[in-house]
């Protein structure tokens, strides 16, 4: 909020800091912060990034882009890296190629889906190529592509994650040889390849009180996770309608065995790159097994460090984490950038919860409600880069003081001494930099100055 009724304070001597880029702080008429602005690239950049969209989609705001590009891209920027943003189209497949070859890493900020004047295959080809050629793919196709398919539960079926009684399948005539096998087993959940929010996800089971072997005519109840709404059918009539989800690009259908301990919600875990960010509960309303805000779940949200979360964070960031990318057959790819795994509760063994992933989604995920993390995706994107380069333990750069607003909401200074172990090779504390630079992007002027004796008067 502005300071009302202050006289504005006389110019006062300032420590001489670096200039670097400065957004400007701009103000919407409500008052309210505007949408940030594109920071100036550095004149020397350690590095280049390449941010790519596409023009339109419900995901952008009214400046055009998705809500965390520019905050990404600004945080790249104060940290020495040129990091630029472009639109995708056909029409400027060539630009835009020539501008992720000459740089050292590109993030795909592109929502699946259709884009006036874009083919999702030419884009795919570009950035295979790109990737090919030694740029830091963040994230490649393929891995969105093999990560995201249902059948990536298939793949890690052996990991401490994964459920060794999961099955794929990709034509019709297996799945209506092994479903009935499966399904007399006990409760199914049967998942499309395609789709969000639990449409096509069925949870089967055989209706009690039928006698005999299982076979086509054996009715089966359903539940289908989208709205948690019920249905009889029999094996032979469900199959007929579960062929749909097996059609067409990329169908297929992933048979798991059920995890009655879904009722009690599934668990969300938030990554940026090989970190956990935020672990989210996920509660169904009473009675149903869906996880979506649509089925009206609630969510709270943990810290990655909760105790009550250890076993889950052990056992999937430090023991699996490492396999997932060549059980899925990317070995030497680089996991995403910024991605999500979510977690149904298993049996308890030896008194602690077991966890299973149930998908995994790195399709354009996004961090506009997080923006606090803009710096964690700023380094995580450092480290790829170094990694893909071979050269994945360089300290990562300090960050730089930003251009002080012309017109502040108000004035802090910022009081430090010389030396001293808790310094950096900038000379100051490692927040002075990053606090002050939080407060000159909320409109306030921010000034840090080194105190001695011989500095008594100009500091005070």
């Amino acid at each position: 909020a502005p300071v009302n009724n202050v006289e504005a304070p006389t110019p006062r001597p300032k420590e001489k800091a670096p200039e670097p880029a400065k957004a400007e702080v701009q103000v919407s008429p409500n008052g309210a912060p505007a949408l940030p602005t594109l920071l100036p690239q550095p004149e020397n950049p350690a590095g280049k990034i390449v941010m790519i969209e596409c023009e339109g989609g419900s995901d952008k705001k009214a400046d055009g882009h998705r809500g965390d590009t520019i905050p990404i891209s600004n945080a790249l920027i104060e940290k020495g890296w040129e990091c630029v943003p472009v639109f995708y189209s056909d029409a400027k497949y060539d630009e835009v190629k020539a501008m992720v070859m000459a740089a050292d890493g590109f993030i795909t900020r592109i929502n699946p889906g259709t884009y006036p004047g874009v083919t999702q295959s030419k884009v795919d080809e570009l950035l295979r190529e790109a990737a090919a050629a030694g740029v830091a793919p963040m994230q490649h196709p393929d891995v969105m592509q093999k990560m995201g398919a249902k059948d990536a539960l298939v793949k890690i079926a052996n990991l401490s994650c994964g459920m060794s009684d999961t099955y794929a399948y990709y034509d019709i005539e297996s799945f209506k040889e092994n479903f009935p096998k499966s399904v007399a087993t006990g409760v199914r959940v049967l998942k499309q390849n395609r789709g969000s929010q639990g449409e096509g996800i069925w949870v089967c089971k055989v209706k009690e009180g039928q006698e005999g072997e299982v076979n086509g005519s054996t009715i089966l109840d359903l539940q289908e996770a989208v709205d948690n709404h019920k249905e009889e059918k029999t094996i032979d009539e469900f199959m007929t309608f579960c062929e749909q989800y097996i059609v067409g690009e990329n169908g297929q259908l992933i048979d798991q065995r059920f995890l009655p301990r879904i009722v009690e919600g599934e668990l969300r875990v938030n990554m940026i790159y090989d970190k956990p960010t935020e672990i989210v509960h996920k509660k169904p309303a009473e009675g149903g097994i869906s996880a979506t805000l649509k089925s009206g779940a609630k969510y709270v949200s943990y810290q990655p460090d909760d105790p009550q979360f250890k076993k889950l964070m052990d056992d999937f960031v430090n023991k699996d984490l490492p396999q997932i990318m060549p059980c899925l057959g990317m070995e030497g790819m680089p996991i995403p950038l910024i991605w999500t795994s979510d977690f149904i509760l298993g049996d308890k063994v030896d008194g602690e919860d077991t966890y299973f992933v149930g998908e995994f989604n790195c399709s354009c995920v996004g961090i506009t409600q997080q923006l606090h993390l803009k710096d964690q995706v700023a380094d995580a994107v450092i480290k790829i880069v170094q990694k893909t380069k071979g050269i994945e333990n360089a300290p990562l750069p300090l960050p730089v003081l930003r251009k002080q607003p012309e017109n502040p909401a108000g004035k802090i200074v910022m009081i430090e001494c010389e030396g001293g172990s808790d310094k950096k090779v900038d000379g100051h504390r490692g927040d002075t930099i990053p606090i002050s630079n939080a407060l000159i992007e909320k409109g306030w002027e921010c000034v840090p100055v080194f105190y001695s004796d011989a500095k008594y008067d100009e500091v005070k």
